[in-house]
Formats: structure tokens, C-alpha cells, sequence
């Protein structure tokens, strides 16, 4: 099992059950949303492909909408980013009514941190390690750590092994895409 300090997940994307970890928590944290089941779902997948750091949300953006039918803002054609996301999150909440959205990001941290995964319910604000002051968003958050941060984010972002980027994004996408078909399957009742 992850490790869960006061309701976050936080696994490797080197754990051989990451995917299933992050998979089985987001599950659970959908399932105890008021009405998951009738709410707009949407996944908001922050990020630029201008930074090799900073291109996780994109790709995993990219990934579910290729692989699913969920609402998906941010990929690597349409980026969400510090210049945009708060046009974004008016769009989404004029768009639909009472939206549950999760919001997907990439995050600097410790050396010995680089390649974790975190789950929580709330929002994250995007953008911090940079010096973006942009609006917390999502009912529930999804960060990878990509890389080690330093006193100029910016390069630390620059400077991050795309291999890294590759692999949270292939373990996120996937425990995306699976919670997220499990969630949108119709409810069948037992006769």
C-alpha cells in the first residue's frame, strides 16, 4: 500500500503496483464526491510542452483523450497554462453546471522525492514552484514529481530527463483511465 499521510497518497512510479495504487485511491476519492455520479467529470491537465518538466499535465491530457470519452482540458495541442488557466476554470464552471474536476499537475520537490506520485482530495495551485500566483483548482489533485527544485524553477523544469516525464505520465494516464472507466460505466441494478 501507498503511503497515506492524512489523506494523500504517495507511491513511486518505480513501485511495480503504482498504477493499481493511484488507480484504486482516485476510486475512492471519486466515489466519496456529493452526486460523482451525475456531475460533470473533468479532468484539467496543467502544464506547457515549452519546458520538458513542465509537459506531464499535457501528456497525460493527450493520453485520456485518445483513450477515453471524459472531459479533458490541457494536452500537448492545447496546453493549460499559467497564461490561460484562469480563463480555463471560468470556461469549465460556465460550461458545466457543478463540475468535479481533477486537476493534473507536475511539481518540483526533493532529489529523493523525483518520480513520486500524490493523490488528494482538494486543489492544488499550479504554478508555485515557478512564482505563479494562479487560483487553487480541482476537487481532487494529481501531482508528479519530476524533478529536484532549486532557487530559478525555470530551469529546473528545463533541465528535467524527458525519460522521467515519460514514465509518471504513462503510470498516471493509465490509473486515470482506469478509474475513470470504471467510474463512467453505467450503474446496473441486480435483479
Amino acid at each position: 500500500m501507498g503511503k497515506i499521510t492524512g489523506n494523500k497518497l504517495t507511491t513511486n512510479l518505480y513501485d511495480t503496483s503504482a498504477c493499481d495504487k493511484v488507480q484504486n485511491y482516485l476510486l475512492t476519492l471519486l466515489e466519496s464526491q456529493e452526486g460523482y455520479r451525475i456531475r460533470p467529470l473533468v479532468v484539467l491537465c496543467i502544464g506547457s510542452d515549452r519546458y520538458t518538466g513542465d509537459a506531464l499535465g499535457p501528456l497525460i491530457g493527450s493520453h485520456l483523450l485518445e483513450n477515453t470519452d471524459c472531459l479533458v482540458y490541457g494536452s500537448l495541442d492545447h496546453p493549460i497554462h499559467a497564461g490561460n488557466l484562469v480563463e480555463t476554470i471560468h470556461m469549465i464552471t460556465r460550461q458545466y453546471h457543478h463540475p468535479l474536476i481533477i486537476a493534473v499537475d507536475a511539481c518540483l520537490g526533493k532529489t529523493n522525492e523525483i518520480g513520486n506520485i500524490e493523490v488528494w482530495e482538494g486543489g492544488l495551485e499550479a504554478g508555485i514552484a515557478v512564482g505563479n500566483r494562479l487560483p487553487c483548482v480541482g476537487h481532487i489533485s494529481i501531482i508528479g514529481v519530476v524533478n529536484a527544485g532549486g532557487k530559478i524553477g525555470y530551469l529546473d523544469l528545463q533541465s528535467t530527463p524527458l525519460a522521467t516525464v515519460m514514465k509518471l505520465s504513462k503510470v498516471i494516464g493509465s490509473a486515470l483511465q482506469g478509474a475513470l472507466t470504471t467510474v463512467s460505466q453505467p450503474v446496473t441494478a441486480i435483479r
